[in-house]
């Protein structure tokens, strides 16, 4: 029987309790969640791109776009989970695909789409994992890439709070990773009071 990975553990026990829901996504709350998306769509013009979602659980963003009616041209989510992408299928949201895919075993998946986003599919991993995939990622994208994560820098006492199965990256590292791709990046931690931040990937400079 094939092992489980760490990182995925905790999406599969959840899968296994809750089904394809919300809850086995591991967010805290639509609203944390919503805030997230909000941030990429207000950094990033989607209008007529293609996206990759890497860990799209349900569908979640595919549909918010479509809720912010985001005329994006195509839209494919992976995720590991069959159970979310089960859900995300049944959505029947269009121009959006969705397939049963272990990202960090088959980076081959990774097309060349214009934009690769990561909403909390970064959380259960190590940071060198994390940081080997967005390499991966940006090299292959044809515009950028986008990322959240759980930022240390948030002033928040480590001892009054239980992230798991999340942890903290450290967030000074992931911005000089950053640099090292390009000098071309966005960042952001207002949005949540400190507790999480985005960081944007460009390509091309945005045309003013």
């Amino acid at each position: 029987m094939k092992r489980t990975p760490n990182y995925l553990k905790p999406y599969q026990e959840a899968a296994e309790a809750f089904g394809g829901t919300f809850e086995a996504t591991l967010w805290r709350s639509k609203h944390g969640q919503t805030l997230r998306f909000n941030e990429f769509v207000s950094e990033i013009d989607f209008s007529g791109t293609s996206i990759l979602d890497i860990g799209c659980g349900i569908g979640d963003f595919a549909s918010f776009l479509h809720e912010s009616s985001v005329n994006f041209r195509s839209f494919r989510g992976i995720d590991a989970i069959d159970a979310m992408i089960q859900t995300a299928q049944n959505r029947q949201l269009q121009r959006s695909t969705f397939e049963v895919v272990d990202v960090l075993n088959e980076f081959d998946s990774i097309g060349n789409e214009d934009w690769i986003v990561f909403s909390g599919s970064l959380n259960t991993m190590s940071q060198e994992l994390a940081k080997e995939l967005l390499s991966v990622a940006f090299d292959k994208c044809s515009l950028g890439i986008a990322f959240n994560f759980l930022s240390n820098q948030s002033w928040r006492n480590p001892k009054n709070e239980d992230l798991t199965p999340a942890s903290r990256f450290d967030t000074l590292e992931f911005l000089r990773f950053a640099f090292s791709l390009t000098p071309l990046v966005s960042f952001n931690q207002m949005y949540l009071q400190g507790h999480d931040a985005t960081i944007i990937l460009r390509k091309k400079e945005v045309p003013q």
